[in-house]
C-alpha cells in the first residue's frame, strides 16, 4: 500500500510539473500575446557648429557646483548657469529642456528677469539659473584611476533643427574657479553639436522633417585624485601583500605560524578589496582595482600553497633538508615579489601617465 501510495504522489506531482511548464511556455510565447515593432531608423550623430543665421540660438554655460556623485545610480547633481542669445521672435527659453535630467520634479530652472532683455544690436538674451540630477553613464574600467565627463544635454521640446539650431557661446562658457568635485580634479569644459533624429514623427503625419533636433552637449571633465589610490588603496595592499612574503622568510619548523600569515592575509585582503570597491560596488565590467587585487589573490595563494607542501615535508626533516626547504622558499619570495611587481607597474603606469 505504501508503494501505491508513494507511485500515486510521483505520478501527481509529475503531471503538474508538465502542466505548470506548458503554461507558462504559453504565456511567454511572443506570438501569442505580444507586437513586435520594427526599430525607428533614428541616430544621434555629432556635427559641427553651425553658421550665424537667423535661426540660431548662441547657448552658454557657467557650472558653479558638482556634487553627490553617485556611481551606483550613474547620476550627479549639477548648479549653475546657462544662458540664450537669439534674433527675432524665436523665444528659445521657453521650450529648453535638459534631456538627461532626472528626477525632472526636482530640476529647477530659474529664468534671472521675467522677460528677454533686448542687447544694443538687436539681439535678445535671457539667463536661466539651474539645479537639478543628471544622468550619466560612467566609464568605470580604469577605476580608481579613471578620468569622467559629466554631461549637461540642451534640446528644444518643439522647434526642429531647420528653425531653431544651438551654437555654444564658447568664449564666455566655462566653470567657476572655486568648483570642487570631492575626490577628482577639475580639468575644464567643452561641449559639442548633436543632430538627434528620432525615427519618427511623432504623430504628425506627413511631417517627416519634425524627425531632427539640435542637441548641444556640455562636459565637465574631471580626474580622480591619484594620491587618493596611492596612499588609501594600493599602500594597504601592499603592506599585506609584504607580510605575506615574510612567511617564505621564516623557519620552515614554525609550521603553525607560517600556515596561519597567508591565511590572514588572504582574509584581510577580501576585507580591503570590498572597502575600495564600496563607491563601485554595482559595476558591470571588470576595473582596474579588481585586476590588481586578482594579482594580490594569485600572490596569496601561491604563498599558501608552497607554506602547506613544506609543511608535508617539514616533519621528518634533517638539517639538511630544512635549509633545501628554506632555500626554496627564498627562490619563491624574489619570484613571487619580482613577478607580482612587474604585473603591477604594467597595469598602474599608462594608467598614471595617460
Amino acid at each position: 500500500m505504501n508503494l501505491k501510495k508513494y507511485f500515486s504522489i510521483v505520478v501527481v506531482l509529475v503531471a503538474a510539473f508538465v502542466g505548470a511548464s506548458t503554461l507558462s511556455s504559453s504565456a511567454a510565447d511572443p506570438t501569442t500575446t505580444n507586437s513586435t515593432f520594427a526599430p525607428l531608423d533614428g541616430s544621434f550623430e555629432p556635427t559641427v557648429a553651425p553658421a550665424d543665421g537667423d535661426n540660431v540660438v548662441h547657448v552658454g554655460l557657467y557650472g558653479t557646483n558638482v556634487y553627490e556623485l553617485s556611481f551606483e545610480d550613474n547620476t550627479f547633481y549639477f548648479s549653475g548657469y546657462v544662458w540664450m542669445r537669439w534674433k527675432g521672435d524665436l523665444s528659445p527659453t521657453s521650450t529648453l529642456e535638459f534631456t538627461n535630467a532626472v528626477e525632472t520634479w526636482g530640476l529647477m530652472i530659474t529664468p534671472l528677469t521675467e522677460e528677454p532683455e533686448q542687447l544694443p544690436n538687436g539681439d535678445y538674451v535671457q539667463t536661466l539659473s539651474v539645479q537639478g540630477r543628471f544622468y550619466k553613464a560612467f566609464a568605470l574600467n580604469d577605476y580608481p584611476l579613471d578620468s569622467q565627463s559629466l554631461s549637461i544635454m540642451l534640446e528644444d521640446t518643439t522647434n526642429t533643427a531647420d528653425k531653431i539650431t544651438y551654437k555654444v557661446d564658447d568664449a564666455q562658457s566655462g566653470l567657476d574657479p572655486n568648483m570642487r568635485v570631492q575626490g577628482f580634479q577639475v580639468n575644464g569644459l567643452s561641449s559639442q553639436n548633436f543632430l538627434h533624429k528620432y525615427g519618427t514623427d511623432f504623430g504628425y503625419t506627413g511631417t517627416s522633417n519634425q524627425q531632427t533636433y539640435s542637441t548641444l552637449q556640455f562636459d565637465i571633465h574631471i580626474d580622480r585624485n591619484a594620491n587618493l589610490f596611492l596612499w588609501k588603496l594600493l599602500l594597504p595592499l601592499l603592506l599585506v601583500l609584504i607580510t605575506n612574503w615574510l612567511t617564505l622568510m621564516m623557519n620552515p619548523k614554525f609550521v603553525e605560524v607560517r600556515t596561519a600569515m597567508p591565511a590572514t592575509a588572504l582574509l584581510t585582503t577580501v576585507f580591503l578589496q570590498l572597502s575600495a570597491m564600496e563607491s563601485v560596488s554595482q559595476a558591470s565590467v571588470l576595473v582596474l582595482m579588481d585586476q590588481i587585487y586578482l594579482v594580490a589573490y594569485a600572490s596569496i595563494v601561491i604563498t599558501l600553497a608552497q607554506v602547506i607542501l613544506d609543511n608535508r615535508s617539514v616533519k621528518e626533516a634533517d638539517e639538511a633538508r630544512l635549509t633545501a626547504i628554506s632555500k626554496r622558499d627564498r627562490v619563491s619570495l624574489a619570484v613571487q615579489s619580482i613577478g607580482t611587481a612587474a604585473i603591477l607597474l604594467l597595469l598602474i603606469v599608462p594608467k598614471l601617465m595617460s
